[in-house]
């Protein structure tokens, strides 16, 4: 009696274990979906980013020239590039400051 409770035991924790990988197999499988539909998004959107710069660029040709069309292109891109990189670094350093006190109630 007792070495039969002992293997139905034994059966019941591999079928929940079979159950748990299938589970997660499964949700990885999910994610991995996710995780590539994300990439070819954020590659679209920078394909359209560029589309749009240089849309912004043959435009401003027509009205300062080249040099000058460039200019305002590349220099706003280097604005909004580091406005965002000091943005990045100041939520960085708040999430990773350390805290003398606990705050929490």
């Amino acid at each position: 009696m007792v070495s039969r409770l002992i293997d139905d035991g034994e059966n019941f924790v591999r079928a929940e274990i079979k159950l748990y990988r299938a589970r997660l197999f499964a949700r990885l499988d999910e994610a991995r979906n996710a995780i590539l539909l994300a990439i070819g998004a954020l590659v679209l959107a920078q394909a359209v980013l560029v589309a749009a710069l240089v849309g912004l660029l043959m435009t401003l040709n027509w009205l300062v020239g080249p040099g000058w069309a460039t200019l305002i292109v590349v220099g706003g891109g280097v604005l909004v590039t580091v406005i965002m990189g000091w943005g990045a670094w100041l939520l960085i350093k708040k999430a990773t400051e350390i805290k003398d006190k606990d705050d929490r109630p």
